[in-house]
């Protein structure tokens, strides 16, 4: 399988994307072979379990972004009043000072303003490798390949094989460009790289593409080959590596199979809906922002929508179980929130702010009240001796992690006016 996966495992620059594929490959493949020794052998079912194994496995991540979406909600009406107390001062001063006190608020809460943003990151890193993998089985499913290898051994081994083979798949609709390969003929391949060339081509093809080049070469027995590769390849009567659209429009009047083409982009965007219905709506700071987001979590099925109508079937049944997985988990994560007291979550947050913070040596209200007064009202203040020099002393503590032209770099600007100190 090795040289298989050299030939087609990789595309453009997206390296990365290369080698999550040949692990999920990997992980594909152990499925498909533990399902092969009780009696099984059908890649839809394998990706059904790879889906349910994916999803447990991010779980704990599911788990951090529910209590980021519910403690945002209770933290929503904090950022409203912040965002009213700086409502219409633009000056740095204040913008830095909002942002300190902002930072305070996510500190108080034990939440990162990103803290949404690592699931879906995830999900994409493993969606689109997924994709290779679904679109090019034989590359990473080892059984599957030697599945099609007969009839790859049979079409070699028949006299003037590259010329006929080229004239047979000439007329053939499918397309290998998703795995780097624009030509699908064979005859100005080398040697060693043309039984993967046919292993692809056959993997892509139609029944009455396998009709074809059984005509071509009838002395090969490809009609049990395509059996055992269609009990293989089809799940519920369609190919996982065709989309619907092209299942539709192949579908020769077969109204049985239009339905259940159309069911696929329909029951993937209905499951995208009921996961979204389930899931706590993350408190927004402001009204536009919940408008955003209630927007997207109806756009978000419409896409759903559009992409299992246009890519494999293969594709389509990942993105219905891990919808149907994630409202499974999303009930049992209600369930356990609604049991939880989200205050006291809030108020040990709260102590491990406080204790970081003071083990930095750090005192906000200090920083904040050094950076606001300008030099000479320090001077020239109320203050005793003792009191400004406290202020500058904090100044000079935060001055160690000061970002360039920052609160804090002005307030150690203050205290080196203060006390003379030349740059």
């Amino acid at each position: 399988m090795s040289d298989l996966v050299n030939y087609t495992a990789y595309v453009g620059s997206m390296k990365i994307f290369g080698w999550i594929a040949i692990g999920i490959g990997k992980i594909m493949d152990v499925l498909y072979e533990g399902l092969h020794a009780v009696g099984i052998n059908n890649i839809g079912i394998a990706i059904i379990i790879l889906t349910v194994l994916i999803y447990t496995a991010m779980l704990p991540l599911t788990y951090k972004q529910q209590k980021f979406s519910r403690l945002s909600s209770k933290m929503s009406p904090e950022l409203k009043a912040l965002q009213e107390k700086y409502k219409g001062k633009t000056d740095t001063a204040s913008r830095q000072l909002m942002m300190q006190e902002q930072q305070e608020i996510y500190d108080k809460y034990g939440i990162s303003p990103t803290g949404s943003c690592v699931q879906s990151f995830i999900s994409i890193l493993v969606l689109f490798p997924l994709y290779r993998v679904i679109y090019n089985v034989p590359a990473y499913v080892t059984r599957v390949k030697e599945t099609l290898m007969p009839a790859v051994d049979g079409i070699i081994s028949t006299d003037n094989y590259k010329s006929l083979f080229d004239s047979v798949v000439a007329d053939f609709d499918i397309s290998l460009r998703n795995i780097g390969v624009s030509d699908i003929s064979i005859s100005s391949l080398d040697d060693a790289d043309i039984p993967n060339r046919i292993v692809d081509i056959l993997y892509k093809c139609s029944p009455s593409n396998w009709d074809s080049l059984a005509s071509a070469f009838s002395s090969v027995d490809l009609e049990s080959v395509e059996s055992s590769f269609n009990d293989i390849n089809n799940f519920l009567f369609m190919n996982i590596t065709n989309s619907p659209q092209y299942t539709i429009s192949h579908a020769n009047g077969s109204i049985g199979l239009i339905i259940l083409a159309i069911l696929v982009p329909v029951l993937a965007g209905a499951t995208q809906l009921l996961n979204f219905k389930l899931m706590p709506q993350n408190g927004a700071a402001n009204d536009e922002m919940a408008k955003q987001m209630r927007t997207m979590n109806y756009t978000m099925p419409l896409i759903s929508v559009f992409f299992c109508f246009t890519l494999p079937f293969g594709l389509g049944i990942y993105w219905i179980t891990g919808a149907l997985i994630r409202s499974v988990y999303q009930v049992i994560l209600n369930k356990h929130f609604d049991k939880i007291d989200l205050n006291d979550i809030i108020e040990e947050n709260r102590e491990k702010a406080q204790k970081k913070k003071e083990k930095r040596g750090l005192n906000l209200e200090q920083m904040q009240e050094a950076a606001r007064m300008s030099t000479r009202s320090l001077k020239n203040s109320s203050l005793s001796e003792e009191e400004r020099q406290k202020l500058l002393d904090a100044a000079w503590e935060i001055k160690k992690d000061a970002v360039p032209g920052s609160m804090a770099a002005k307030a150690d600007i203050v205290r080196k006016f203060n006390e003379g100190i030349k740059e």
